[in-house]
């Protein structure tokens, strides 16, 4: 393998990992350009030191070189997992973590020749995450519009199971719940912020008797309703 070679596959891998990198970076992700254009470099010299030791210890029949990329592949879970977080009921960075696995694997293909594919997977990457993200969400089946609560209680366990109770019956879709603990002289108290959406079937929705619901619970003490 020429040197000139071994140039266009790592510059080829770091363009991979720029723009999908960009990408993320520009949607304010936790890992962006720097991070998806690493992982891109690592992945392609890894393919190529697999390459190379090929040549190298030919006479070696044991030896297998697509090892080395079979590892890259499996241990970039420990950095995607970095990415995820969970705020309340949701997780978020999970197509962050997705986005750097791919970027590892357009990454081997790269420093392995395989350009077509490279800048075919590349190209995919790119619909998947701008397009399909835009499709996304404008198809939503929960619409933005709903409704913010915030709730004072101290049992929250107890709260959170009746409030998606109620919700179920309205046909509202409980999206999101921050909690905030306050520790008390003699008990602890919970500041909880949810966040409803309407579903397609629920335009009709009788908010004043959602919230009236809630406001009923024992314990619980409704401190503001907003729209969303």
């Amino acid at each position: 393998m020429t040197l000139i070679e071994m140039i266009i596959r790592i510059v080829l891998a770091m363009a991979i990992g720029g723009i999908i990198g960009w990408e993320r970076e520009n949607n304010n992700r936790p890992a962006g350009l720097r991070t998806h254009m690493l992982v891109a470099i690592g992945a392609a010299v890894v393919m190529l030191m697999g390459e190379m030791s090929l040549e190298k210890y030919a006479d070696i029949t044991t030896m297998d070189p697509t090892r080395l990329g079979a590892q890259v592949i499996s241990g970039i879970g420990f950095l995607g997992a970095g990415t995820i977080m969970r705020e309340g009921l949701t997780v978020r960075g999970l197509t962050t973590a997705a986005s750097l696995w791919a970027v590892a694997c357009l990454g081997l293909a790269a420093g392995g020749g395989f350009y077509e594919s490279a800048m075919l997977g590349t190209i995919a990457i790119i619909i998947t995450l701008t397009i399909f993200n835009y499709l996304e969400k404008k198809f939503r089946k929960v619409k933005r519009k709903g409704l913010a609560i915030e709730m004072v209680c101290s049992d929250i366990s107890g709260t959170l199971i009746s409030t998606k109770k109620i919700a179920s019956g309205y046909d509202v879709i409980l999206n999101d719940v921050d909690i905030a603990e306050e520790i008390g002289e003699e008990k602890v108290i919970y500041h909880v912020t949810s966040k409803f959406g309407f579903t397609k079937s629920s335009k009709k929705i009788d908010k004043d008797g959602f919230t009236s619901e809630l406001k009923k619970l024992e314990g619980v003490c409704v401190t503001k309703i907003s729209d969303l």
